[in-house]
C-alpha cells in the first residue's frame, strides 16, 4: 500500500522537474509561447524620422503588434551605409526596414549583383520610399523581388501626374530642375520626357550645376528659376528628388515671385512650402502600408519574395487655397468635388 502511494508522488515530482527544466532552459527575454514572441525591426533611415515612420509606428500601436524598433540614421551619407550593414549582421534583427533608393541599394544591392559579402541577403528586408524600384534595379519585377525583399513605392505614374496638372489648367510647357547625381531624380526626369512625347507637351528640365565637391549648388537656384520662368511654362514641377525637396522653400518662393505655380508629386513639400497643388501618396499612409507588409512577414510568416512591391491604391489630390489666392489662379469647380483643399 505504501509503495502504491509513492508512485503518483514520484510522477508528480518528475513533471515538476521537467517544467522547471523548460523554464531554466529559456533564454532571457524569450518565451516558449509563439503567440507571446516579440520581433525586432532594424529601421535604417536616410534622413531621420519622417511622417512615413510616424505612420509605421501608428499601425503597430493600433494593431498591438509585438514589434520592437531599433532606429539608425545614415544622415544622407552613403559612406555611412557599410557600418549600418555591419551592425545589422551583428544584431540579426527579425526584419530590416530601409528608406529611400540610395540607402536600399546600399543595403541590399541591385538584384543581379547582390554580393553576400557586401550586402544583406540572409535577413528579410522591407523597403519604402523607393521611387523607381524597377529602373534602379532593386527588383526585376513588381510581382516578386525574387529574393528576401519586398517593399512599397510612392511613385505616381507620370501620365497621371500630367492629367492632374491639366485638370487644373491647360499645360503645354512644364519646367523642372533636378539633381543629376541622384538616381531617383534622373529616372524621374526620364519618365517625364516619355510622358512629354506621349502627351504632347514641352519639358524644360534643367540639371543643377555642381560645386567643387560634386554637390548641387544651392546658390544657383534663383538664377535657374528666373531662366525657366522667362520661357513661360504653365507649371513648375517638384518630383521625387531629395535635394530639391530639401530646398523646397527656396524653390517655391522663387517660383511664386515669378508668378509660376508649382505642382508636386510628393507629399513633403505640401506641408511647408508655397506649392499650389499636387497629386501625392501621403507619407503617413505609406508608413502604415509598409507596416502592413512587415506584419505579413513577421506575424503571418509570409516570405518577402511572395509579396508584391506596391503603392497605395488611391492617391490624394491637394490644392492650397492661400497660394491660389496669391497667384490669382483658383481651381476649377470640378476639382473641388474630389480634392483635399487646404485653407
Amino acid at each position: 500500500m505504501a509503495r502504491s502511494r509513492l508512485f503518483p508522488q514520484l510522477a508528480l515530482f518528475g513533471l515538476l522537474i521537467l517544467a522547471l527544466a523548460g523554464v531554466v532552459g529559456a533564454e532571457p527575454g524569450e518565451t516558449t509561447d509563439p503567440a507571446a514572441r516579440r520581433y525586432r525591426i532594424l529601421m535604417l533611415l536616410w534622413r531621420g524620422e519622417t511622417e512615413v515612420e510616424a505612420g509605421f509606428k501608428a499601425y503597430i500601436q493600433e494593431h498591438n503588434l509585438p514589434f520592437d524598433l531599433i532606429i539608425r540614421n545614415a544622415d544622407q551619407n552613403s559612406a555611412n551605409i557599410p557600418a549600418l550593414v555591419a551592425e545589422a549582421r551583428q544584431l540579426k534583427p527579425d526584419l530590416v526596414y530601409t528608406w529611400g533608393t540610395p540607402l536600399t541599394l546600399g543595403v541590399i544591392g541591385p538584384y543581379d549583383q547582390a554580393n553576400p559579402a557586401r550586402y544583406l541577403t540572409d535577413l528579410p528586408v522591407v523597403f519604402t520610399m523607393v521611387a523607381y524600384p524597377l529602373e534602379s534595379r532593386i527588383v526585376p519585377q513588381l510581382a516578386s523581388s525574387g529574393r528576401n525583399v519586398t517593399g512599397t513605392t510612392h511613385t505616381i505614374p507620370a501620365e497621371s501626374q500630367i492629367k492632374a496638372i491639366r485638370a487644373y489648367r491647360p499645360m503645354n510647357r512644364l519646367a523642372a530642375i533636378y539633381n543629376p547625381t541622384e538616381p531617383n531624380a534622373v529616372i524621374n526626369i526620364g519618365e517625364l520626357r516619355k510622358a512629354a512625347h506621349r502627351l504632347n507637351f514641352e519639358l524644360l528640365a534643367q540639371p543643377l550645376p555642381l560645386d567643387a565637391n560634386g554637390r548641387p549648388d544651392a546658390n544657383a537656384l534663383p538664377g535657374l528659376l528666373a531662366q525657366l520662368a522667362a520661357r513661360e511654362p504653365q507649371f513648375f514641377y517638384l518630383g521625387p528628388d531629395t535635394w530639391v525637396s530639401d530646398h523646397r522653400q527656396t524653390i517655391t518662393e522663387e517660383a511664386l515671385r515669378h508668378h509660376l505655380p508649382v505642382f508636386t508629386s510628393v507629399d513633403r513639400p505640401i506641408k511647408d512650402s508655397a506649392v499650389l497643388m499636387g497629386l501625392v501618396a501621403p507619407y503617413f499612409h505609406m508608413g502604415r502600408f509598409t507596416a502592413f507588409k512587415a506584419e505579413q512577414i513577421l506575424i503571418e510568416r509570409r516570405l518577402p519574395q511572395d509579396l508584391p512591391i506596391e503603392t497605395l491604391h488611391r492617391f490624394t489630390y491637394i490644392v492650397k487655397l492661400p497660394v491660389a489666392r496669391q497667384l490669382d489662379l483658383y481651381p476649377p469647380l470640378a476639382i473641388l468635388n474630389y480634392a483635399e483643399v487646404i485653407e
